[in-house]
């Protein structure tokens, strides 16, 4: 919802240019829904935001150094629907490069994930999840010829795959 929001309320349309702070209403003379714009930086926001929704590298232990690749966390769930796909190319982490496409086949029981880890350095742990519309869930997941076995939220560890591979989830209708 703060996606959205940020994108719908707290930008300049046309512009993604936003202001030290959003209202829903009008706060200033002009009809600006936003405080002291422009702000060329706060469009940052959005695409940290956003770079979130996809990718996340996090340092779960607090010393200092990520350990953690996290990817698909918090997709909205409409974005894999049946015959929908999620494209993230060479997307920059503390490890390194990562691209991985998700792609919706509902109908046919199945989503596939191709995933390119990074190399330069490899994330000593490394989750996947596929957020699927309501009413549908995960209820197995095979790389190749290993099982993978998913969580109750649609996420798998592939820590142990190698650089480029492809996950098959096998999804039904609740």
């Amino acid at each position: 919802m703060i996606f959205y929001g940020k994108l719908a309320q707290g930008m300049t349309r046309g512009t993604f240019i936003g202001g030290e702070g959003t209202g829903l209403k009008a706060l200033d003379e002009f009809g600006r829904p936003m405080y002291l714009p422009p702000n060329s930086s706060a469009n940052a926001f959005f695409l940290w935001t956003l770079r979130y929704l996809l990718v996340q590298d996090l340092d779960r232990d607090d010393d200092g150094r990520p350990e953690t690749l996290r990817l698909g966390f918090a997709t909205p769930k409409s974005w894999l629907e049946d015959g929908k796909s999620i494209v993230v190319k060479q997307a920059p982490t503390a490890f390194g490069p990562v691209s991985f496409s998700l792609q919706s086949k509902l109908s046919s029981g199945e989503v596939t994930a191709i995933v390119s880890l990074p190399e330069r350095n490899p994330a000593s742990r490394t989750l996947l999840r596929v957020r699927l519309p309501d009413a549908w869930r995960v209820i197995s997941a095979q790389a190749g010829t290993q099982s993978l076995r998913p969580d109750e939220r649609g996420t798998v560890d592939i820590s142990s795959l190698k650089r480029g591979t492809s996950v098959t989830f096998k999804v039904q209708k609740l």
